[in-house]
């Protein structure tokens, strides 16, 4: 099943997620740390109000201190600092309510300190005035009244409470701070947690693939050295080449073939290695190929010439492939040299030549040598029977035996000569193959043949074939005649049938006869051989050969099982496609 996704990708999904993890883990970093800061930032606003609201409240106590000093002792110099306290104060107050802008309570309050230090300042300047005018009986007299005290011990609370405000808000803004700080630290170790155990995810994945493909790197080497090793090694020349016919491997096989070494032809055209017209012609059949995809070698091979090194030409068989290497077209080429293929052609076209001639020769000797010899054997035969009648009384018993002898050779020898003749025919003479039914042809075979009363003759249920009516005839009245010659037994029994044997038919011709030595079971099926003296039973050694030659002129084979003394039975074969009609009986299939 094809993947999905490649590794690229998932290693590229890997990171996109990681810098997404990052980008989050940024924004919310960057909200909490601007949270920080603008608490952060009101603490320290807020902690610069306290700097003028203490400040304030000890210039009050100041102001106070150097006015009763002043009414108790009329020190000038008293007076000064509880002038110049109140010019402090007056600071102060400006500084409180700058501070205190940012806060529109904040401000309110710094409004009603700046009111309460006013009339904190209206009771002291009266008590100042009243020293002055009406002089210090009266000033401390006014002081006995706690003339300002009010006003104080009301600046004082206000500050208090402005103070109390302030620590309880730096105590929240501390608070949410710290919660912040401890918030962007959970955000951060939470991220860095999973970025690392993606980025563990990764190097997992990463070192896997990479294992996977050293493992594929090295099994790719190893198999590219055993394919160079088989191409180096390979008998026949491996010639690789790019889009523009040149060379870009050759193996050993070449080297020799063409007489070139590897360098001297890696880089170089392909063409340097073709004669004429080839040579002229391959740039220009590559260049037209890779335009209209027109094929004249690539994928179908052909016979052409190859040049050596030496300028010799030699035939090739040369077949191309296509191949592909990072979307470029390669060409490789393996090359047979055809030499000796060519010249053993040549050599086997000149002995078929040779024998045809020789067939052609051998049969007109047959023909030439049946027509001049059939004459004078007739003559023989003529003359012998002549004798034989009109001087039979001058002959005695010795006489007339040898005269027996001489027809019988006569005739042997016609015989021998019609065999001849019918051997050599054989595969060359052909007849039209027609559908033969062979039941009817068997019957005619035996009536021809005519046995003995004491020959029984059984012929089971024979299919129809396609053959040449003469040759099958041949085949199945040498083996019947030889059956009926050689039968030794009171009562001869014969049978014929034939039965499917997978893709053929077996026939068969069983007799109860004498049999046949194992040792002499193949030679009875060459030329000329008998078992039987010639004195004793007239044959010529040619019909169990004509049936061999017949039977595998058809595809079949023939054989013999025999029992000394028990019988024989003669097999042939025919191939399936030459039956068209089988056997209705049961038992003819055998599986």
């Amino acid at each position: 099943m094809k993947r999905l996704f490649s590794f690229e990708h998932f290693i590229l999904l890997g990171f996109v997620i990681a810098l997404f993890i990052l980008g989050m883990v940024g924004l919310a970093s960057y909200w909490s740390t601007t949270r920080f800061i603008e608490t952060s930032w009101l603490g320290l606003r807020n902690a610069e109000v306290l700097i003028p609201l203490q400040s304030i409240a000890t210039t009050v106590q100041r102001a106070e201190s150097a006015q009763r000093g002043y009414l108790l002792t009329g020190s000038e110099q008293l007076r000064r600092r509880n002038e110049q306290a109140l010019v402090d104060l007056a600071r102060e107050v400006a500084k409180l309510r700058t501070a205190a802008a940012h806060d529109p309570v904040l401000a309110q309050r710094a409004d009603e300190i700046d009111r309460l230090v006013a009339a904190c300042n209206a009771a002291q300047l009266q008590v100042l005035r009243a020293y002055q005018t009406d002089g210090p009986e009266q000033a401390r007299a006014l002081l006995l009244q706690d003339t300002g005290r009010t006003q104080t011990a009301a600046l004082e609370t206000a500050i208090a409470q402005v103070v109390d405000q302030l620590r309880d808000q730096l105590l929240r803004d501390a608070a949410a701070s710290r919660a912040d700080g401890e918030q962007v630290m959970r955000y951060f170790f939470v991220a860095l947690g999973l970025v690392m155990l993606l980025l563990l995810s990764l190097s997992t994945l990463v070192l896997g693939e990479m294992l996977r493909r050293q493992r594929a790197t090295k099994a790719l080497a190893d198999s590219e050295a055993k394919l160079q090793t088989l191409v180096d090694t390979a008998v026949d020349a491996f010639i690789v080449i790019d889009e523009r016919g040149n060379i870009e491997s050759y193996n050993r096989a070449a080297e020799a073939m063409f007489g070139y070494a590897a360098a001297e032809v890696i880089g170089r055209n392909v063409s340097m290695l073709m004669p004429s017209p080839y040579r002229e012609e391959h740039d220009k059949y590559l260049e037209r190929y890779l335009r209209t995809g027109e094929r004249r070698v690539i994928g179908i091979g052909r016979e052409v010439y190859g040049q050596r090194s030496d300028g010799s030409v030699f035939p090739i068989d040369l077949a191309v492939a296509e191949f592909r290497v990072g979307g470029r077209r390669r060409f490789s080429g393996i090359i047979r040299d055809i030499s000796e293929r060519k010249q053993a052609e040549a050599r086997q076209a000149q002995l078929v030549q040779d024998l045809a001639a020789a067939n052609e020769e051998l049969s007109s000797f047959a023909y030439v040598a049946s027509h001049d010899l059939k004459a004078p054997l007739r003559a023989i035969a003529a003359l012998a029977d002549w004798i034989s009648t009109d001087y039979a009384d001058k002959f005695d018993e010795d006489g007339k035996e040898q005269m027996r002898l001489l027809i019988g050779r006569v005739h042997r020898m016609d015989q021998l000569i019609d065999g001849i003749l019918q051997y050599s025919r054989v595969g060359r003479v052909r007849e039209e193959s027609v559908p033969v039914a062979l039941n009817a042809l068997l019957r005619e075979i035996v009536d021809l043949l005519a046995p003995p009363a004491e020959i029984s003759v059984e012929i089971g249920p024979m299919p129809t074939v396609v053959v040449e009516p003469t040759r099958i005839q041949q085949v199945f009245q040498n083996l019947l005649s030889n059956a009926i010659r050689y039968m030794d037994k009171p009562q001869g029994r014969i049978e014929v049938g034939a039965q499917r044997v997978g893709n053929d038919w077996r026939f068969h011709v069983r007799d109860n006869g004498p049999g046949i030595e194992a040792r002499h079971q193949e030679r009875i099926f060459a030329l000329f051989q008998t078992l039987q003296p010639r004195d004793r039973t007239e044959s010529t050694g040619i019909g169990l050969s004509l049936v061999k030659k017949i039977v595998e002129l058809y595809g079949g084979r023939v054989w013999l099982e025999s029992t000394p003394g028990e019988g024989s039975t003669f097999y042939f074969t025919l191939p399936q496609s030459r039956v068209i009609a089988a056997v209705q009986d049961k038992h003819a299939t055998e599986q």
